[in-house]
C-alpha cells in the first residue's frame, strides 16, 4: 500500500512539475512577444493576433489568477503579488517532494503524517513567496509615497488641478506607486469621480499611508482648504513615522539576531551529533516513540519562532 502511495505521488509531482515548467517558460515568451508587439506597433507595424493566440493566453492569464489565488488564502493584500503559475507549480512540487523523501523515506514517518507535511509544505513555500514579494511591494510603496504626494503638492502650488497633478505622478513616478496613480487617473478619465477611485484604490492597497492620503484629499474637496498645505504636512508625517519605524528597527536588530541564533543551535547540535556519534540519534529516526519527540520539538520550535516574529512585528509594524 506505502509503495502504491509513493509512485502515485511521485507521479504527481512529476506531473506537476512539468506542467509548471510549461507554464513558466510559456509566461517568459508572452512577455518576450508582449515587448515584441509594442515594438512593432511603434514602427507601423500591426502584427496579427489570431483568435487561437488571444483564447491560450486568456486561459493561461486566468490560470496564474486562479493558483495564485489559491496559494495566497490568507491573506487580505494581494496587489503586490506577481508569480506565475508555473514558478508556483515548480515551488510546490519541490518542497512536496523534499518533504517526501526527507520525512517518508530517511525518517520512515507513517505514509498519512508524510502526506500531509507534503501537502503543507507544497502550500507553504508558495504562500510564503507570495508574501514575500506583496511585503517587497509595500515597502517600495511607503518609500516611494512621501515623494509622490509632495509632486501632488507642488504641482497643485503650480496651479493645475488635481486630476492633471494624479496623471503627471502616474506617468513619472516608479512602480508601484505609477501603477496606483495611473489607474486613479485611467477611472477618472472614463467618468469616475475623484473621490471614488481614491476610495477604491485605498481599499485595494490597504495602507494606512494611502488612506490618510485619501482621506485628506477628499475632505479637502468637499469643505475647501489649502489642500497644498495639506500634502505637505501629511508627506512630513508619512516620513517622519517611516523614520520612526526604521529607529525601532534598528533598536530590534539584536534581538532578530539573538532568535536566530537561538532557531539555529537545535540544528547545529543535531548535524554535530550526526558526525561525531551517529548511533546517538538513531532511537530518534527509528523509534515511534523518537518520531513524536521529534514532531513536538519542531511544533515548540516553530511557535517560538512565530512567538517571536509577531511580537518584534508589533513593534516595527511589519
Amino acid at each position: 500500500m506505502q509503495a502504491i502511495i509513493s509512485s502515485t505521488v511521485i507521479l504527481l509531482a512529476g506531473i506537476v512539475t512539468l506542467l509548471g515548467a510549461y507554464l513558466q517558460t510559456r509566461q517568459i515568451k508572452l512577455k518576450v512577444q508582449q515587448r515584441i508587439t509594442m515594438i512593432a506597433r511603434a514602427d507601423g507595424l500591426n502584427a496579427p493576433v489570431t483568435d487561437i493566440g488571444k483564447i491560450r493566453d486568456g486561459i493561461l492569464k486566468h490560470a496564474d489568477v486562479l493558483v495564485r489565488q489559491i496559494f495566497a488564502l490568507g491573506t487580505s493584500r494581494r496587489w503586490g503579488m506577481h508569480s506565475g503559475s508555473g514558478k508556483l507549480l515548480l515551488l510546490a512540487a519541490a518542497s512536496a517532494c523534499c518533504i517526501w523523501f526527507v520525512v517518508g523515506y530517511f525518517l520512515g514517518a507513517h505514509y498519512i503524517v508524510t502526506v500531509i507535511l507534503c501537502f503543507l509544505a507544497a502550500f507553504f513555500l508558495p504562500h510564503r513567496t507570495l508574501m514575500k514579494e506583496q511585503q517587497k511591494a509595500e515597502r517600495k510603496f511607503n518609500e516611494q509615497f512621501p515623494d509622490a504626494v509632495e509632486s501632488v503638492a507642488r504641482i497643485l502650488r503650480a496651479g493645475l488641478p488635481a486630476t492633471a497633478a494624479i496623471r503627471m505622478v502616474g506617468e513619472e513616478a516608479q512602480e508601484p506607486v505609477r501603477g496606483v496613480f495611473r489607474t486613479i487617473s485611467d477611472q477618472m478619465a472614463i467618468g469616475i469621480s475623484l473621490g471614488e477611485a481614491l476610495g477604491a484604490s485605498s481599499e485595494k492597497i490597504a495602507l494606512s499611508d494611502f488612506r490618510f492620503f485619501t482621506v485628506s484629499v477628499n475632505l479637502q474637496y468637499a469643505t475647501g482648504g489649502n489642500l497644498v498645505f495639506t500634502l505637505e504636512t501629511l508627506a512630513g508625517i508619512i516620513r517622519k513615522r517611516r523614520a520612526i519605524r526604521a529607529r525601532a528597527r534598528a533598536l530590534t536588530s539584536e534581538i532578530r539576531l539573538s532568535a536566530y541564533v537561538l532557531g539555529s543551535l537545535p540544528f547545529l547540535t543535531v548535524g554535530a551529533l550526526l558526525l561525531i556519534q551517529p548511533d546517538y540519534l538513531t532511537p530518534l529516526i527509528h523509534d515511534p516513540r523518537g518520531h513524536f519527540i521529534l514532531g513536538l520539538a519542531a511544533g515548540g520550535l516553530l511557535l517560538s519562532v512565530i512567538t517571536m516574529k509577531k511580537m518584534m512585528g508589533s513593534v516595527t509594524n511589519e
